[in-house]
């Protein structure tokens, strides 16, 4: 069987309780996955689901005593979720078939409907990267990471561009944060951390994460993105936040003293 498919709500969601504590979008995406499990693009009507053989193909896996109450939940909100979004389709007389953009929602589920939890993880970003919400809807993923760390080294050559001396400003890529803190331009944050024997050590633990963000993640997702393996939205946002981190560094090291 196709991994998006699934055989039971409750092999993901085991409670009513766990069901409803999931946000809407995770909700919807569940309910589609169980109608284009069972149904495919075929039409269903949606009083069929009145009937117990019907609403088991909803609340299989659940306890009989819950099944009515989850059944009525999911045929509400999640239901109305994915009408709107264009998932599931009406023919006006009460029948509901999956579209083909809802099969392939479906098949995608990891990716194409950008969850709350994506939306307001996003905003705990350095503000550089809290609009990249797009690229999660758009399933555009390494892109969202290249782009990050794209903007993580523009803003060094910002920096770098501003020197007045032609061996800073000719230095590229991921030589520039060593060049920049050995030029006291930028300086290592948190200065009391460490004693001065160690500052140094600090230092070049510091510039060699800085450059790695260039050499290793912004190199490799701007320019051979088809050499690495797909990434889903959760690696995505893991990777934001070691972009969101490294250009904070930045920010601190900055700052004045």
């Amino acid at each position: 069987m196709d991994e998006w498919k699934l055989k039971s709500i409750a092999d993901v969601a085991l409670t009513f309780d766990a069901l409803k504590a999931l946000s809407l979008e995770k909700q919807a995406v569940l309910l589609l996955r169980r109608l284009a499990t069972v149904y495919g693009t075929s039409p269903i009507g949606k009083m069929n689901f009145a009937l117990s053989a019907y609403a088991s193909d909803l609340v299989q896996g659940y306890p009989a005593v819950d099944a009515n109450r989850i059944k009525d939940y999911l045929l509400g909100a999640p239901w109305t979720y994915l009408t709107m979004h264009g998932y599931i389709r009406d023919n006006g007389r009460g029948f509901f078939t999956v579209t083909d953009e809802g099969l392939q929602a479906a098949k995608d589920s990891e990716h194409t409907i950008v969850s709350q939890e994506i939306v307001s993880a996003l905003e705990l970003l350095h503000p550089d990267f809290r609009n990249y919400g797009h690229y999660f809807q758009e399933n555009q993923l390494k892109e969202a990471v290249a782009a990050a760390f794209e903007r993580y080294e523009n803003r060094l050559n910002e920096i770098k561009d501003r020197s007045r001396k032609a061996a800073i400003r000719q230095t590229a890529g991921r030589d520039i944060p060593p060049k920049l803190f050995n030029a006291k331009i930028m300086k290592i944050p948190y200065r009391k951390l460490g004693l001065p024997s160690k500052r140094s050590a600090y230092e070049s633990a510091l510039t060699g994460m800085m450059s790695g963000g260039i050499g290793w993640i912004r190199n490799s997702y701007a320019h051979e993105k088809h050499h690495l393996p797909d990434i889903g939205p959760q690696e995505a946002l893991e990777l934001l936040f070691v972009a969101s981190y490294l250009l904070r560094m930045v920010d601190y090291s900055l700052a004045p003293r």
